[in-house]
């Protein structure tokens, strides 16, 4: 036996290894379990790529199992039958629309409460309680010849457009997405998306947001995205005139929805995960006798009390999506396999790089100030939202959700309008 000691120091590879009660790292761990990844090579990558933490596969074990983040076996045996059918159950019971397939389910348990169960019984649960649904979800939408993408690297395109399903109840989305990981980069909720000077400062807000541009940005044709034209190739042409639009990639682009596919596709997922029951519980109060939009002022405080809900509701599925895992296709080019929020923060992992266009994010605070700011963004006036907002507190409710919001609006409307 050789009594070279190869490592005299007793100095670990890795460095200081935070321990279980660290907080970014608790927070990182929680984060990356309610995305349902459980592949302690990949959480170790991530760590290492967004937090600088960099472990072995055995000490993210390690600590996973401290923390008490168990995979969807042991966790699926452990539950008593009836916490983990209701677990399910409840889920089914936020999608009224019944649009919800076996793996968003799953997911959706994962988010919510921090547990992953197997799809096996998660799928009969589904079957028990709501077999029917099943065959409502069979696809049956018209195929359009798609064009495969040879994305190089994140930021290389952004994708942006106007979503107007919930405009029939009075809220439309304005939104991008990063075109070769398909990652959410922003959504709003808007008193209009189309409006120029509205879809110019949301695009603003993603160049604030992440201290650049893409090389190329890509909208549909429509009279709202002028202004956005305009200041994509104005602030190309400022900070990198080194780019020349005949030579590289215009600055932006303009395609028929259809063929927009990053965005269009993320609207399909927004719908059927949750847009379609915003549209019914919204509806309900009217069916319910909660809400009269021809009521003036019952009309101003939905305008503030919805979208106040509806923004909250937007940025969750915008964390829950980006988390989802991808499926896996070894033909596709790009990401496959992997969550949104993996193949963004690691693009190298499928041989992609950072194509952002760093820029003077101070420019673009100067140019959104005198836009109007976000002022922009409300549906109703500055007195009026302080006024509600005050009434709103004095309720001392705990969480605003689709349950409750109509049973809010019922109790504010005699505090706001005495």
């Amino acid at each position: 036996m050789s009594n070279h000691n190869r490592n005299p120091k007793g100095k670990n590879q890795h460095g200081v290894i935070p321990s279980a009660d660290d907080n970014t790292l608790v927070d990182a761990l929680t984060k990356y379990h309610r995305e349902k990844l459980s592949s302690n090579t990949k959480i170790a990558a991530r760590l290492a790529a967004e937090h600088n933490i960099y472990m072995s596969e055995s000490s993210v074990k390690r600590r996973r199992k401290e923390l008490g983040l168990t995979g969807s076996g042991p966790t699926t045996r452990a539950l008593p039958f009836a916490v983990k059918e209701q677990l399910v159950v409840n889920q089914m019971n936020k999608d009224p629309a019944k649009r919800h397939g076996v793996n968003t389910i799953m997911q959706k348990v994962a988010f919510h409460e921090k547990i992953h169960l197997t799809k096996k019984f998660v799928s009969d649960i589904m079957h028990l309680h709501d077999n029917d649904a099943f065959d409502t979800r069979e696809p049956f939408a018209k195929r359009i010849h798609r064009v495969p993408k040879h994305p190089i690297g994140i930021h290389e395109r952004w994708s942006g457009d106007g979503h107007d399903k919930l405009y029939k109840i009075g809220f439309p989305i304005w939104a991008m997405v990063d075109d070769a990981t398909g990652k959410w980069l922003g959504a709003w909720v808007v008193p209009s998306n189309r409006m120029g000077e509205i879809v110019a400062y949301l695009f603003l807000c993603i160049v604030e947001k992440y201290g650049g541009l893409p090389l190329q940005s890509t909208t549909d044709c429509g009279s709202e995205t002028t202004k956005l034209f305009g200041l994509m190739n104005a602030l190309r042409a400022i900070f990198h005139p080194d780019f020349d639009p005949d030579e590289v990639l215009p600055a932006h682009v303009y395609l028929r929805s259809v063929h927009n596919i990053s965005i269009e596709r993320s609207w399909l997922r927004l719908r059927l995960d949750w847009g379609d029951n915003v549209v019914l519980f919204f509806n309900r109060g009217i069916e319910d006798g909660f809400y009269n939009p021809s009521n003036v002022q019952q009309f101003e405080l939905c305008q503030w009390l919805w979208p106040k809900l509806l923004r909250t509701e937007l940025a969750e599925f915008m964390e829950f999506r980006n988390g989802v895992r991808m499926r896996t296709d070894k033909n596709k080019p790009g990401p496959s396999g992997m969550s949104r929020n993996e193949a963004f923060c690691m693009p190298e992992a499928w041989g992609g790089r950072n194509c952002l266009l760093p820029i003077d994010v101070a420019v673009v605070r100067e140019i959104k100030e005198a836009m109007g700011g976000d002022e922009l963004l409300e549906f109703v006036t500055p007195e009026f939202s302080a006024r509600a907002q005050e009434v709103y507190d004095s309720l001392n409710l705990s969480e605003l959700t689709l349950d409750n919001i109509w049973h809010v609006f019922r109790a504010m409307v005699p505090l706001l309008f005495v």
